[in-house]
């Protein structure tokens, strides 16, 4: 069983059709992030290690889609603003990640479409929110252009590790880079959700006292 899986594995990951599935498979899951597209550029990331594919095209493969999927869901937050906010509300977790994510992108803009990519379905509220929040459609494409080859080659280096610390079971590299991007995920949320939860605790700064007015002569009497 284990042969014939290292068999589908190695066909599947030298198929000449990768490239574009990666492409169409990154598209979907900027906006539906139950579509396993990161397991897909890892594995591509272990061929490349294989020499069944070109890392740099795998990774500008990644990134095309993930451009074009993220700019299609901040399209789709601008034309229904209010909406998408009522789409995440029979989710807690994910209505609370948006009032997060619309507060901090009006104070740190960027900083957060080049973060959220790395946390799981970050992304795809990110994106929803800064179209519904309006945040300037120049400045969206710019980070989104920056983030995008990060995030894609971030996924396909981790294949790649794998690939070569498994060179002769490339199953075994899938697993291993998968395992590294899913702990990387998991510690940045917690860094994340630790600063929000130090930043709940800070007390709002004490009002300054009033300076005492002095009562003057016709005032007193």
């Amino acid at each position: 069983m284990q042969d014939y899986l290292e068999y589908v594995t190695q066909l599947a990951l030298g198929s000449p059709w990768l490239l574009a599935v990666i492409v169409a498979m990154a598209v979907v899951d900027a906006l539906v992030p139950v579509v396993p597209s990161e397991a897909l550029i890892i594995g591509a990331g272990v061929a490349a290690a294989a020499g069944q594919q070109d890392l740099l095209v795998v990774i500008g493969a990644a990134a095309l889609g993930s451009f074009i999927g993220e700019t299609a869901g901040y399209l789709i937050g601008r034309a229904f603003g209010p909406a998408v906010r009522g789409r995440f509300a029979p989710d807690g977790q994910k209505a609370a990640a948006y009032d997060r994510i619309s507060g901090l992108l009006a104070a740190r803009g960027g900083t957060v479409l080049l973060t959220a990519r790395f946390l799981p379905g970050g992304r795809t509220v990110a994106t929803l929110t800064a179209g519904a929040m309006r945040y300037p459609t120049g400045r969206f494409l710019g980070f989104t252009a920056l983030g995008t080859p990060l995030s894609a080659g971030w996924q396909a280096v981790l294949g790649y590790l794998g690939g070569a610390t498994f060179a002769e079971n490339p199953l075994f590299g899938l697993l291993f880079g998968l395992s590294l991007g899913t702990v990387a995920g998991l510690g940045i949320g917690a860094v994340q959700r630790l600063r929000a939860r130090s930043a709940a605790r800070v007390p709002a700064p004490a009002a300054e006292p009033q300076p005492l007015r002095v009562l003057t002569g016709a005032a007193a009497s």
